[in-house]
């Protein structure tokens, strides 16, 4: 899976986060803005690590933390919105 045309658009709206970065995140499962702030930035990054087989790609971690923490407070912010993407059919 990937992530939807407007999660797509709001990475990409976010400094240090582009085409690239979003592909990668998708090789490794993270397929969704709810998946990504639930596994956590550290993790994600681990992930892609790993599957590069190199640190270089460390270097996302602060741009995706700071994305995961803007997302995490939206989704406090809008408790309806957040129930319609923790749905099992985002997941």
């Amino acid at each position: 899976m990937s992530f939807s045309k407007e999660e797509r658009a709001l990475l990409m709206g976010a400094p240090g986060l582009g085409p690239a970065v979003i592909d990668r995140l998708e090789q490794v499962g993270v397929d969704s803005v709810q998946r990504l702030v639930d596994m956590g930035a550290e993790a994600a990054v681990s992930a892609v690590c790993r599957q590069l087989g190199t640190l270089s790609w460390a270097n996302r971690l602060r741009a995706l933390q700071r994305f995961c923490s803007a997302a995490e407070q939206a989704r406090r912010a809008s408790p309806a919105r957040s129930a319609a993407a923790a749905s099992p059919h985002r997941i």
